[in-house]
């Protein structure tokens, strides 16, 4: 790999997870980087994005009233429209690597691209399916852990192709992992659903499976008006997808022993209340779960901790954490 000037400050990683939060990034409160890019097309169930606000048009940049929350963020990183209105990437060499003679622009850098975005509001009831993060649903952990990242959200198939910037793997692996795009764009049927009623809970289980006790509840629009840290709250994941992430430190266990088996339920709650940063607004859900997504790890054979769906707003998965 043949790297060209990079800002490596941007690559700097914490202890734990990144989350992306209205375009910047939750490292620390002093240091503030930019962002991941939109590389998956998603669909807003609600009409409302990331940070709370109603969504602008797919076509127009972000205004005092509108705004989904992703990259662009600032007059240096607009995008410049094509005449359909299809936004066009805009990169910088200064964040670019070449691999086997083939340059990539990466993530968290000066380059900007956006992949579809949709308002599904007049959608009735946008049908999705649930997903949870491969290392809970293949992975086993022990005490020995100090931190979990949950990762879980909603995806479903569009009927016709929309835009999307394919990603490739860089360097490094799992939390130290980039990635980086040729900046050709593509079309895509699959997108992610996005809804502010998303809300996790983590329950510990007695030995036959039963909830005994509840040691974090939250949902995402209750994370609007903070920085993201240490919340249940909107990550742009480094590939480019729209997914929900928590850090669970396992130092916070609550009146349980780290031990034994643990429940972690998302729930598309029935109403949310938050303000859109003009006024407080009361929004109902407007998605449902009609299926789930195996592990792309574990395609062909039973997960480890599978998903299961107790009714058309929750699903959950029980994973063990063993000595």
């Amino acid at each position: 790999m043949t790297f060209m000037r990079t800002k490596t400050s941007l690559f700097a990683m914490a202890a734990v997870a990144a989350l992306a939060v209205g375009g910047t990034s939750a490292i620390a409160a002093e240091e503030e980087t930019l962002g991941n890019n939109l590389s998956m097309p998603v669909v807003f169930a609600e009409g409302y994005g990331i940070t709370g606000m109603k969504t602008q048009p797919y076509t127009t940049y972000p205004t005092l009233t509108e705004d989904d929350g992703l990259r662009p963020r600032t007059e240096a990183e607009v995008l410049p429209f094509l005449e359909d209105g299809t936004p066009a990437p805009n990169l910088d060499m200064a964040d670019s690597v070449v691999l086997d003679g083939t340059t990539y622009y990466m993530q968290k850098g000066d380059s900007t691209w956006k992949a579809y975005a949709k308002d599904g509001a007049a959608n009735k009831k946008v049908a999705s399916l649930v997903y949870f993060g491969d290392n809970l649903t293949g992975h086993q952990w022990t005490t020995n852990a100090k931190i979990i990242h949950l990762e879980m959200g909603l995806q479903k198939d569009m009927t016709v192709p929309q835009l999307t910037y394919p990603m490739t793997s860089l360097s490094g692996d799992k939390m130290d992992e980039v990635f980086g795009t040729t900046g050709e764009p593509a079309t895509g049927t699959t997108a992610k659903v996005y809804t502010p009623m998303g809300k996790l809970v983590i329950q510990k289980l007695d030995k036959n499976h039963k909830p005994i006790g509840k040691i974090f509840k939250q949902a995402i629009y209750q994370s609007f008006a903070t920085d993201g840290s240490g919340q249940f709250a909107t990550e742009v994941t480094g590939s480019g997808t729209l997914s929900y992430a928590y850090n669970w430190f396992l130092s916070d266990t609550g009146d349980f022993a780290k031990a034994g088996w643990w429940r972690i339920t998302f729930k598309i709650k029935a109403q949310g209340t938050w303000n859109n940063g003009v006024k407080d607004v009361t929004v109902d859900r407007n998605a449902k779960i009609v299926g789930k997504i195996v592990s792309t790890e574990t395609e062909g054979e039973a997960p480890l901790f599978p998903i299961k769906i107790a009714d058309k707003f929750t699903a959950y998965v029980d994973i063990q954490i063993t000595k």
